[in-house]
């Protein structure tokens, strides 16, 4: 599944590039998030209860920066395993941001999810619908978040 848009945000490039990349202000817009620890600058694990359609459980995880290129753009790779049907879940994600003016950003983001096992069988409808939600969350904690630390 392929997931694409953009994140208009009332901050400068600066800020919101310094809020993406500090793992205790971006993890705070996370849906679920359970928990999360930093194992070194590039890489993180962690743990986030969702539910599925008719599934619910907690997805482990880790997240690596793999590609950065500050303040412009993110490559970051993720990989976990849900606990109650131990599907896999992969992705791959793109962030890249663009001053719309001195004072605001676009966040454009492009996710590659790949699912394989139990998951998978619910189909694109059930999880695009639970992404969806999701993402529309995560907006709106961002916003706050940039926001308060454009403030700040």
């Amino acid at each position: 599944m392929i997931f694409a848009g953009k994140i208009d945000l009332d901050v400068p490039v600066a800020k919101t590039w310094d809020f993406l990349i500090d793992i205790n202000k971006f993890s705070s817009c996370l849906p679920g998030l359970q928990e999360v620890k930093q194992i070194d600058d590039k890489t993180f694990d962690g743990v986030i209860a969702a539910n599925v359609g008719p599934i619910s459980g907690k997805f482990s995880f880790r997240a690596m920066i793999v590609e950065s290129k500050a303040p412009e753009q993110m490559v970051v790779k993720t990989e976990g395993t849900d606990s109650v049907t131990k599907s896999a879940v992969n992705a791959d994600m793109t962030v890249d941001l663009h001053p719309l003016s001195e004072n605001e950003t676009v966040m454009d983001y492009r996710a590659d999810i790949k699912i394989k096992g139990r998951l998978a069988i619910l189909g694109d409808m059930v999880l695009r619908a639970t992404a969806t939600l999701i993402l529309q969350e995560f907006t709106k904690r961002l916003r706050q978040g940039v926001g308060a630390t454009a403030k700040a």
